[in-house]
Parts: C-alpha cells; structure tokens; sequence
C-alpha cells in the first residue's frame, strides 16, 4: 500500500471522493502511487455508511467491491481503487 514515492492525504474530509461529507467520527485517508487505496476508520460506537463516488474493492473482504461501505464501531476498511 505504500512505497517510496507514496503521497498521503491524512485525516481528509472534503473530497470529491465521496458523495456526501463523511459520518461524525469516521475518518478518510488517501495513499496514492501506482494504486489508489482509501483508509475508512469509524471511531463512533454506531455503525455507519460511507459512499464513494468511484468503485472500490476491499483489500480483506474477497469479492467485496463497489461504492457503498458500511463500517461497523469501531472498525477499519482499507480499499482498493477498481
């Protein structure tokens, strides 16, 4: 996910990666090189949904893609960019 060369967008909110401004307590950071990944961490005690205006597939979850994420308290997801 990183390497020499990695840009990294920490802690971002305001994006044209996502379709509406993120839910209270989740956090969005961007790594880019030759792939693009998003980190998604909801520090809440709800779960909540993120939605992302381009595909991406999980980095864990096999066959786990597309623009809606739901993520559990206190949870993390790291995608990939289809």
């Amino acid at each position: 996910m990183v390497e020499e060369g990695t840009w990294a967008w920490l802690e971002i909110n305001d994006s044209s990666l996502f379709s509406d401004a993120l839910p209270e307590n989740v956090v969005a950071s961007v790594f880019a090189n030759r792939e693009l990944y998003l980190a998604l961490a909801n520090y809440g005690q709800t779960a909540a949904t993120v939605q992302s205006t381009i595909p991406f597939s999980s980095v864990t979850e096999k066959d786990a893609s597309g623009t809606e994420w739901n993520l559990p308290p206190r949870s993390l997801r790291i995608l990939k960019a289809c």
